[in-house]
């Protein structure tokens, strides 16, 4: 189990290393261009991946959804990015409350292009928000997008390595019977010292620190939700891309659930 563990972590490390060290370089330059040069390509390549395990044909009508969001981007004001995060963070809660339940959503699949489209887009504006509208008082905002970023890495990275070693409870062994209660509990846990430390030092606030804390958790969510939709389709990745990792959906997973809640909770709260 440990050599298997530690092989894996091996195969991982690389390519987990480069992606942490690009998105940290392109944040702390704080260069708009840059990153939205990045978020295009990332988005487009989430696209790919999610028609590829599509069995449904595009038609004219997802072509018109998909340019009706699109044009949606350029007439951004705080009330519609909160009206939008809003309707994104209440399809993370009800996927929440449904996953707990055992309920099956009917529309969940790979083959609803309309959802692949909604789920970008809501992932896509929570970023826009934080870039363009987000103010937090004495703080910068490119940290904290950082901050949450690294954080539901971290919440991963801890789910994996306490599940892989000590994990023996599976949470819904018919989605993924390797997650188990210990690793939830595993990563939530350093999450949870991780922004305690933030906080100590001063580095976020409390309205920030009792935020990441609310909307962390939401990573799990997405992880679950992704495997659920790979598991009806019989695959383990979304893609080959990331070395160790599969594709972009299986990297940002977590993300695009978090993001939203996070960005909706700011504007809530702060």
């Amino acid at each position: 189990m440990a050599n298997v563990l530690i092989k894996n972590i091996l195969e991982r490390l690389p390519a987990a290393l480069v992606l942490i060290l690009a998105v940290s370089g392109i944040l702390y330059f704080q260069n708009t261009l840059l990153i939205y040069t990045l978020i295009v390509v990332v988005v487009s390549v989430m696209i790919f991946e999610w028609l590829q395990l599509s069995d449904s044909r595009v038609d004219i009508l997802q072509v018109l959804f998909f340019i009706f969001l699109t044009t949606l981007l350029f007439q951004t004001n705080i009330s519609f990015l909160a009206l939008f995060l809003f309707i994104s963070s209440f399809f993370w809660l009800t996927y929440a409350f449904a996953l707990f339940a055992n309920k099956k959503l009917p529309f969940l699949s790979f083959d609803n292009n309309y959802l692949g489209s909604f789920l970008i887009f809501g992932f896509l504006l929570g970023l826009v928000y934080l870039l363009e509208f987000a103010v937090f008082s004495g703080f910068n905002r490119f940290f904290i997008i950082f901050i949450v970023l690294l954080s539901t890495v971290l919440i991963d990275v801890g789910a994996y390595l306490v599940g892989s070693s000590l994990g023996k409870t599976p949470l819904f062994p018919l989605i993924s019977p390797n997650k188990t209660l210990e690793g939830l509990l595993g990563g939530a846990i350093l999450v949870l010292i991780f922004n305690l430390l933030l906080y100590f030092f001063d580095l976020i606030s409390i309205e920030i620190f009792f935020i990441l804390i609310i909307s962390i958790p939401f990573g799990f969510i997405g992880d679950y939700f992704e495997s659920s939709l790979k598991r009806t389709k019989s695959v383990k990745d979304s893609g080959s891309l990331i070395p160790g990792h599969g594709g972009i959906w299986d990297r940002l997973d977590s993300h695009i659930a978090v993001i939203p809640v996070f960005s909706l909770l700011t504007i809530m709260l702060i």
